[in-house]
């Protein structure tokens, strides 16, 4: 029996990423997001399932602040892509 099978494009949720990784690689910035979620919740948990639906390849978190007062955190998030064209250049020179 053959089985065909059909790819269909799916969206993968972008990759936690070293800021080290960032300022050394060929990346680029693509936006900085605020997530805002409970302050008892996983905050791994909290962003990647903000980013579930997000184009981007990497991600890197920035600040996280809590308000005890609304019993919320929220979470500085910047988006990145892979920079194919200037990883192709700099493994040439």
């Amino acid at each position: 029996m053959l089985l065909t099978l059909t790819s269909s494009f799916v969206s993968a949720a972008p990759e936690l990423i070293s800021p080290v990784e960032i300022k050394f690689g060929h990346f680029i910035h693509v936006d900085t997001i605020e997530i805002t979620g409970n302050i008892n919740a996983s905050l791994l948990r909290l962003v990647d399932d903000s980013l579930k639906s997000n184009d981007s390849d990497y991600y890197v978190i920035g600040d996280i602040s809590e308000n005890t007062d609304q019993n919320t955190m929220t979470i500085s998030v910047d988006l990145y892509d892979s920079n194919e064209e200037a990883s192709s250049l700099a493994s040439v020179q």
